[in-house]
């Protein structure tokens, strides 16, 4: 069978006749094995039948690929809606993060009359501790009309997983399994002080780092060969050495640290990997996309040049968006040889190349560092290994005796591949509007979660606790006034049609913050809201609407204060002004790369900061009556975050090779909550 000049293999064969017949699908394939024809077949034949399709997905990086590559197949049938950018809405193709869509289902389920099928890619998001109940909850409550296709990369429950979706949507699944890869991968172990190497080689190195380090003990001297964990190493050869002279470029270097990407592009392209030719093909590319996202007189962009001619590059999340796109289309053309990488590159866009490297198997998760899951390894792996290119891909794994277990390796490289585990727990808006619509009755949402669902004690555990959360929450919210009795307060109403950060905010409207202040204040407040400063960055400090900014923190911190007493977990975003200069100097006018006057924060992060302040304006713009006094000041208020840089319409318009929008009206859709954990 051939689609779109392509022979399919026997699972997307299998998947597309399951789709044929009407049957909701999961297809669950290494990455790279070619997941995303099966959608483009559902999305032509929706198409076809006259139907319309919605492409969800995790994050807005990969949204906004996907708006470019389908904008390049389908043209205007094809629309995005995301919190930062919506584009032709009514569009028979839309595109949508999953918060988008489970925010649609709640606010206005008629908008999403006459969609046969929804796609979910990267199902197995479920799992992400911080916004996997919008899965779960967009699952529960679609729609039973709707066909879903679920892609995912492989996980181990997959039957139950279909099961679940069966019971609660009351519909056919059929499971797609593929477990293996058009393009074979070679694992391999590179030994901090001894080079490539077998596990054996490993264990023996670091028995022999342990017996050194117990024969120190008992002489009582400190240990000196057992390196501290975290630090870095040294010695033995070098491993982009080894790939460069076994022909293994181009290659990806996961490394779980900004800085650390940045430092080793700088160290790697003392020489050039390019010839003179290359050079000047990368160069006059990069010129040409630095004119279309106005990067010519940047000085970050400049830097990133000098080293891109070398055929080196670096991707991470606190580069400017801008600046990482034309990074990501310069990887695309195979010019780039060597890409130091945050994990956020194996999640965002789809560029293989022919290796892998993990500079380290551990990383941080916020708190502690953890060794990967086997899920997280293969599928950043999956990375290596181009399809049509490569005869086979390489993934090779940096480990230091003196730090790393055994055991902790072989499980990560060699494990059984993880269950998704539930992560459901309804957050304070949408518990607000399913008590007003269920009453008591919302605890029945409870019951048809995946977690009530798993038959494991564990699980039960899990679900046991999750319905005393959900009984907690609610508890506090009639204790501060959003519940009375069987109905919601006005400030419920108001907390209900919120989402991410619905307490804060309806708590600062309570508080007259938006009656009496000007678009610059509320831009100060709201950056405030969403930011989380981060140790060892510099933020200038004002007093400017200190006032305020302490009753807002007081309020807050009441919450919060209740929220421990109930022992309830994660506790509400408590205000992070450190902000308060740099969103104060952007809102008045002040250039981008001025802002390092007020603060040492990275760009992106600067970016994203405002981008989610923005998603904020229009979520209360779009709430409030039509004749109320204070959307004037939202409209202002957006205006003056929502340029230059932080135009997110703006860049992906040109990106996608579109016409500037001519609608300058705030955005009326449902906006996603992405990035607005509380």
């Amino acid at each position: 069978m051939k689609f779109k000049n392509l022979e399919l293999d026997q699972f997307q064969i299998d998947a597309v006749r399951a789709l044929a017949k009407g049957s909701s699908v999961i297809v669950a394939a290494p990455t790279g094995a070619g997941k995303t024809l099966v959608a483009e077949y559902a999305i032509e034949k929706a198409l076809a039948e006259g139907k319309r399709v919605l492409y969800t997905a995790p994050i807005k990086a990969i949204s906004n690929q996907k708006f470019r590559d389908f904008t390049q197949d389908y043209g205007k049938n094809v629309g995005i809606m995301t919190g930062d950018v919506t584009i032709n809405p009514q569009a028979p193709l839309q595109i949508m993060t999953t918060e988008i869509f489970r925010n649609t289902i709640f606010e206005d389920v008629r908008r999403l009359a006459g969609i046969g099928t929804v796609i979910f890619d990267e199902i197995h998001y479920m799992d992400d501790i911080e916004r996997g109940t919008v899965w779960e909850e967009s699952i529960i409550f679609a729609p039973p009309e709707i066909r879903l296709l679920c892609l995912s990369a492989t996980i181990a429950n997959l039957e139950s997983l279909a099961t679940w979706i069966r019971k609660v949507r009351k519909c056919d699944v059929e499971v797609i399994l593929e477990k293996g890869r058009p393009v074979p991968l070679t694992d391999i172990l590179f030994i901090e002080g001894i080079g490539v190497g077998t596990f054996s080689e490993f264990r023996q190195a670091r028995d022999r780092e342990e017996e050194l380090h117990r024969g120190r003990r008992r002489k009582g001297r400190r240990p000196q060969n057992f390196r501290r964990r975290g630090r870095p190493t040294t010695g033995g050869p070098d491993l982009i050495e080894h790939i460069h002279k076994e022909g293994h470029f181009p290659c990806i270097v996961f490394a779980f640290s900004r800085r650390e990407c940045e430092q080793l592009a700088d160290r790697y392209s003392g020489q050039s990997y390019l010839t003179p030719a290359e050079e000047d093909a990368l160069a006059s590319r990069f010129d040409e996309l630095a004119r279309l996202f106005d990067l010519v007189d940047d000085d970050r962009a400049a830097a990133v040049r000098k080293i891109l001619i070398r055929g080196v590059g670096y991707h991470h999340a606190g580069m400017l968006p801008t600046l990482k796109e034309v990074v990501e289309r310069l990887f695309s053309t195979g010019l780039v040889k060597l890409l130091f990488a945050t994990e956020t590159f194996a999640m965002g866009v789809n560029m293989p190349a022919r290796s892998v490297v993990f500079q380290s198997l551990e990383k941080f998760d916020g708190v502690r560092r953890l060794y990967m899951k086997t899920r997280e390894y293969q599928q950043m792996g999956g990375r290596a290994g181009r399809r049509g290119i490569d005869p086979k891909g390489f993934v090779y794994a940096k480990v230091d005796p003196a730090r790393d277990r055994p055991e902790s390796v072989r499980r990560v490289l060699h494990g059984q591949v993880e269950e998704i585990r539930s992560q459901f727990g309804l957050s304070y808006s949408t518990l607000l509007k399913l008590h007003e619509r269920l009453g008591d009755r919302l605890l029945h949402a409870c019951e048809q979660s995946f977690s009530n669902f798993q038959e494991t004690r564990r699980s039960r555990d899990e679900y046991k606790g999750m319905v005393a959360q959900v009984r907690r929450r609610l508890d506090l919210l009639r204790a501060i006034g959003y519940v009375k009795g069987a109905g919601l307060s006005e400030l419920g109403h108001m907390a209900s049609r919120i989402y991410g950060y619905e307490l804060q905010l309806t708590e600062m409207f309570d508080e007259g913050c938006f009656h009496s202040l000007s678009a610059d204040e509320l831009n100060v407040l709201l950056c405030g809201i969403v930011f989380e400063s981060k140790r060892h960055v510099w933020y200038a400090e004002t007093d400017d609407l200190s006032n305020v900014r302490r009753r807002l923190t007081r309020r807050i911190q009441k919450i919060r204060k209740r929220e421990m007493k109930q022992r309830m977990s994660p506790l509400l975003k408590a205000p992070d002004f450190k902000i308060a200069a740099t969103a104060w100097a952007w809102s008045r006018g002040c250039d981008f790369d001025k802002l390092e006057k007020y603060t040492t924060a990275s760009p992106g992060d600067l970016v994203r900061t405002f981008r989610m302040t923005i998603q904020l304006h229009r979520q209360l713009f779009k709430i409030l009556p039509s004749d109320h006094g204070v959307r004037s000041v939202l409209r202002v208020a957006i205006d003056k975050l929502n340029r230059d840089e932080v135009d997110a319409e703006r860049q992906l318009r040109v990106g996608a090779g579109l016409e500037p929008s001519e609608d300058d009206s705030v955005e009326i859709t449902a906006p996603s909550a992405e990035g607005l954990t509380p």
